[in-house]
Order: C-alpha cells, then structure tokens, then sequence
C-alpha cells in the first residue's frame, strides 16, 4: 500500500474549541514511528512513585490500568474485565483478564493488583498521585489469582475510580528497595508497547509488546523526544523530526501566519479541565496570612492575561477547578485586579516600609521572595514577570527564577519554595479537593505542596468525601468554593484552552475534558495516514 500525499492548505484553519474524535474517519496506515514530546525527564517509571505529565505520557503505554475512563469519563474495563461496589460504597471487587500478561509470559495476577496498593498505602512510599485516593483504606486482599476485594473505612462516591490505577509485577518488586529498584528505570510491560531504550535527557524509546492481550497500537515504535523548551519542540515539528507538541498562545500566533507550518501541519484546540495557579507557601511568613494572598491575587491582572496572553482563549477562576468542572460555582466571582486594596491589606497584614528604601517590612524582614518557574514555560513566565512587576509597585519583590524541569518538580514536591507558577492537569473528572487541599495531606504524604490548612475547609471536604448523593455532594463544594475565593490558598489564574501542534499525518485524535492521557485509548489510539520514515 502506497503512502498517502500530505494535503497542502493555502491557509491555516481555525481550531475547533469542542471536543474532537478521529477514531472512526478512515483507514489507519500500520507501522512507523510516532514521535512525541516530553516537556521534562520523568523521575521515574515506578507506576506507583509517578508525580508528573512526563512520567503518565510514557506509562499510558507501558501499562494498562486496571480501570480505565472513555472520552466521555465513564469507568471501562481495562486489566479488569468487571468490577462491583457495595451498596454501602465501602467495598470494591475486581475481576482480571484471564488474558492479561506481563512481557515476559507471566500472567498479571490480582496478587499483583493487592502489591500495588499496599506500596501505595505504605507510609514509607512516596506516592503522591495514588495515596490520596486510597485514604480509608482498611484492607485490600486477593482473593485468588483473578479476584481482588478493597474495603474502605467510609463510603465515598468516587472509590472506584482509585482502581484508575496501573499495577507492578510482585515478583519483580519483592524483597528489593522499592525506591531504587531497577525496575523503576526499566519496567515490565503489561500494556501495548515495552520499553527499548531510555538515554536521559535526550530521549525514551518503545517498541510493540508481542505479549499485549488487547489491539496493537498503530505504530511499531514511540519515540519520546525530552525538549524542555516549547519554541525547540516547535522548530523541530515544523522540521519533521517530531509530530506533536503543546503549544502556548505565541507559539499558536506564530504558526497562524508561518506557512511552513501551514503546510505540514495543524492547530487543535480545546477546554479542559486544566487550570493555572500560582502556589505560595502558606507556611512561610510571606504567606502565612490570609490577607496577604488575597492582596497577591489583586495584585495580578488577570483580565490582561485573558486579553493578551491568551488572546481570549482562557477563562478567569476562583478556585480549583475549571468552569466546566461540577465543582466549580460559577455565582462566586474572582477577586478584582485592585491594586489600591491589595496595598491597604498588606498594611493590615503589618507589612510597611518602616525604613523607607522602597520594600515592605514586618519584623525585620523584608518581603522578599523567589518566584520559580519550569524553564520551558513561556506563559508561566510572562504570569510570573507580570506579577512580579505589580508587586514591585506596592514594594514588594518577587524575583522570577526559571529552573530546569527536574529540579523545579523536586522543589515543588517536597514544597521547598515561597511561590511557584504551576499548571494543574486533571487525569481524572474527580472534582474532590481533598487530595490537593486538605492539611492531611502536606508532602511528602500528598499533593498540598502549599501547605494550606483551613480547619473549616478540611471539615467541609471531609463532608463532602462522605455524602454518596451526588447533588449534595455539587452544593457543599460549592460552599467551599467560596471558602477557597476568599482565603486564597494559591493565586488562581484561568483556565486557558488547551493548544496542540501536530503533524498532518498523524490521525485518530479524540479530545476529553481531561485532554488526551487520561482516557484509553487516547495517545495509543493515534495513527499515522502515512508510513513514518
């Protein structure tokens, strides 16, 4: 079968803001090689020590979860033909693939599944993904090879979604440091592609699994290109040497009017439930104060975000969610962009220039901090350099500092900063808080890397996590929402459209309020409409 020619456009078409799905629009080509983008190196490929994009982009093909969510977020089979939660909603059972094998030719087993979550629960693994939705977990046993039973201490209406989970083969983890074991840097496959090579820095390399129970993907390899920096990974696209990117709002200004990426490839663009905030530490004595990360937030003007970084494709918020989350209350409005009352509550705070050369003091100490940002984000750059600018004219200084990936996500995990500009990406539609905001779960437990603790907030997203009726459950996080706007845990920003490049070969695309990586088969389901060189 010959190739097919590449269409050449005469002019760039508008992206669609609605969710898109290629799967059933033609005839997928086989085989080649789908080249993808890394913003950083993955710390690892341990499924249960995971805690960024990179390391879920390279696993979504190297393991199946156990359950899966569809474009449309409903729970589907994956390693586990079926599974049943109690009328109590304390008890979940599993059932595995009798089909379902390791690389090697060992079957997956529920032992496998029953190991898995007892490192995650272990609390001397860091699992900052997983811990959280395991909370309450009183036991978890395979009943046989295929049988698996977890009971949980309180109901909960989202259980079954913790069983989103990929698994590790036991008997390769047994026995053996879990946090420097080998295979966290080399691990058995389950899902449709196995690991070849893994070269840091540079790049990771995969190849078809033979022993994969389900569909091949379309390609014969995956290459994962490491490109920390966006406007690299651009040039290369238009080049030809990689076929897809994330794109911020410049880079999708300048492929609009670049006819050579008019002619190789196109724009697509949608909402999710993604948003961008700036952390703070709520333990440091910058941010300890309530009064004062509100007056941060005033002091950020958002709506010239909206207008000029974004070009309007974003939407502001008021706390941790996205508008299209069940969560999110629209009747809560953001806090304004006021300049003159950020300053008057940093006076309340206690926060003058008693010395008069400019910076604002309390106590002896000036209110003087870093600003991290990831070396490859260009939007959370400019967010950083806008801020900062504005803080300056009250007499504060934040200087902005861009680190490489690896030790920005170190710091950020272990909540090593003052104030940090981060994105939020949803892997699952869970609108529950809880993980990311209750002071249970301050690192290295969880993902709170702000330190924030609300007694009132804690109690209500305690609340929440046991009301099973899914409309009581919308009105009491919308009475938390209120609590978020006003106390200000981070400084949340919008909500911007989520924005790809790709090369026009490559087809199959399905878009979900939680991008492409969080449904199956999402990335392993893209083809290529021509053989790949």
């Amino acid at each position: 079968m010959g190739a097919l020619p590449t269409p050449v456009p005469t002019a760039a078409p508008e992206p669609v803001l609605g969710y898109i799905d290629e799967s059933k629009k033609r005839v997928p080509m086989e085989g080649g090689v789908l080249r993808r983008r890394l913003v950083g190196e993955p710390g690892t490929l341990n499924a249960v020590l995971q805690s960024g994009l990179p390391e879920q982009q390279v696993l979504q093909y190297l393991s199946r979860n156990l359950l899966d969510f569809d474009s449309r977020l409903n729970l589907v089979p994956g390693l586990a033909e079926r599974y049943q939660v109690s009328a109590d909603g304390r008890e979940v059972r599993l059932t595995i693939r009798s089909d379902a094998l390791w690389e090697d030719g060992s079957p997956v087993t529920a032992r496998d599944a029953a190991f898995t979550i007892h490192r995650i629960v272990d609390p001397a693994v860091a699992s900052p993904v997983f811990k959280p939705v395991f909370e309450g977990l009183v036991s978890v046993e395979a009943l046989d090879d295929r049988s698996l039973v977890a009971k949980f201490r309180e109901p909960y209406a989202y259980h079954a979604m913790a069983f989103v989970l990929p698994l590790l083969p036991e008997k390769r983890y047994s026995g053996k440091n879990f946090a420097r074991a080998r295979e966290n840097r080399a691990p058995l496959s389950d899902g449709p592609y196995r690991l070849v090579s893994w070269k840091p820095q540079d790049a990771i390399i995969l190849e078809r699994n033979p022993r994969y129970f389900g569909p091949p993907g379309h390609f014969d390899r995956v290459q994962f290109r490491i490109l920390p920096e966006s406007s690299v990974a651009y040039r290369a696209l238009v080049a030809g040497d990689l076929d897809e990117t994330q794109i911020d709002e410049s880079l999708k200004e300048r492929a609009t009017r670049d006819p050579d990426f008019n002619r190789c490839c196109r724009v697509v663009e949608f909402y999710n439930l993604d948003y961008n905030y700036i952390a703070v530490n709520n333990r440091s004595p910058f941010f300890s104060d309530a009064r004062v990360r509100r007056a941060v937030t005033m002091l950020l003007d958002r709506p010239a975000i909206v207008r000029n970084l974004f070009r309007g494709s974003a939407r502001i918020i008021s706390g941790p969610w996205a508008p299209d989350s069940p969560g999110y209350d629209a009747s809560v409005r953001p806090l304004p962009f006021d300049p003159a009352g950020a300053a008057r509550l940093l006076a309340e705070a206690g926060w003058r220039d008693s010395n008069g050369d400019g910076t604002l003091d309390r106590a002896g100490k000036e209110f003087d901090f870093e600003l991290l940002v990831s070396a490859g984000s260009n939007v959370g750059r400019q967010i950083d350099e806008m801020l900062a600018a504005e803080l300056a004219r009250v007499g504060v200084k934040a200087r902005v500092r861009p680190l490489e990936w690896a030790s920005f996500i170190e710091r950020i995990d272990a909540g090593d900063f003052e104030a940090a500009s981060l994105a939020w990406s949803a892997s699952d539609p869970n609108p529950d808080p809880f993980p990311y905001w209750h002071s249970s779960q301050w690192p290295p437990r969880g993902l709170n890397s702000g330190f924030y603790r609300n007694p009132e907030a804690d109690r209500i997203m305690e609340e929440a996590r046991r009301q099973m009726t899914e409309d009581e459950r919308i009105r009491i996080y919308h009475r938390l929402h209120a609590i978020f706007r006003d106390d200000a845990p981070a400084v949340f920003v919008t909500n911007a459209s989520a924005k790809y490049a790709f090369r026009r070969q490559i087809g199959g695309l399905v878009t979900s309020p939680i991008g492409f990586t969080g449904i199956w088969p999402g990335p392993v389901g893209w083809w290529g409409t021509k053989a790949a060189p």
